[in-house]
């Protein structure tokens, strides 16, 4: 169990990128088993193809936790991790939405997004799971967020805002939790969960290929697959993470 799993804390000021930095950990033997990297400052941080996340002092969550698991041990892994993130974030009353298959959304902007990586290590399988939050205001172009971003400022004051550790320990713990149940439940748990909070749900969307629309239609939610199912005039057709590009239809 994960959650029984002694995690190995690394702190730094500032870091090219969290997951960068824990790779290098593991395929240098540096650490093993369950360990997270959280960060003041990111510089050139990564989000979904390659887009760069960067993060001020102090701006945002720079986390990453790496686990001794390959990440085709659980496909589902990211929208488990979307769930954990949401589930810390609502207890403070933040109106947490996913967009498949990596964003965090709050009032339809752009709050933050979940990166899982995989490699072989002489120890093993490691997968890297990057977590990153906007805690203070950022800009975001609209053109990679949708309607831009917001920030866990503008729903938390300053009185209630948790320190960036105490942020980094919810998020871990919900984290391995939810991997746990999921290594139990199976994957429904997770579907229904994702699904409450699925932000594309029966909404008209298009779907691109480098800006190019493919096809339009309506939302429909994932499958079994982990594919995004979008009912279109010729039928359900699914979209895969990584080949096309997911947008509401104004």
């Amino acid at each position: 169990m994960l959650t029984q799993a002694e995690v190995h804390w690394i702190e730094l000021d500032s870091v090219d990128s969290t997951n960068d930095y824990l790779s290098r950990a593991y395929q240098q033997g540096r650490v093993s088993g369950v360990a997270a990297v959280l960060a003041n400052m990111q510089t050139a941080g990564r989000g979904r193809g390659g887009r760069v996340w960067q993060a001020q002092p102090g701006s945002g969550l720079c986390l990453s936790l790496g686990l001794p698991m390959a990440g085709l041990q659980m496909p589902f892994l990211p929208l488990c991790v979307g769930v954990a993130v949401a589930q810390v974030l609502e207890q403070w009353n933040v109106p947490v939405h996913l967009k498949w298959p990596n964003d965090l959304l709050a009032d339809q902007q752009k709050l933050g997004g979940v990166l899982c990586e995989s490699f072989q290590t002489g120890q093993g399988a490691v997968t890297v799971v990057g977590i990153g939050l906007n805690i203070q205001p950022v800009d975001v172009p609209d053109a990679l967020s949708g309607r831009g971003a917001t920030s866990l400022s503008n729903y938390l004051p300053a009185s209630s805002m948790p320190s960036s550790r105490n942020l980094a320990e919810q998020v871990v713990f919900s984290v391995l939790r939810w991997i746990d149940m999921a290594s139990v439940q199976g994957i429904d748990a997770i579907f229904a969960e994702f699904t409450r909070r699925d932000s594309w749900l029966h909404n008209p969307v298009q779907v691109e290929d480098q800006g190019v629309v493919c096809f339009t239609g309506e939302a429909m939610g994932i499958d079994r697959q982990g594919a995004y199912l979008v009912n279109t005039e010729q039928g359900l057709r699914a979209v895969h993470a990584g080949d096309l590009s997911l947008r509401v239809r104004l």
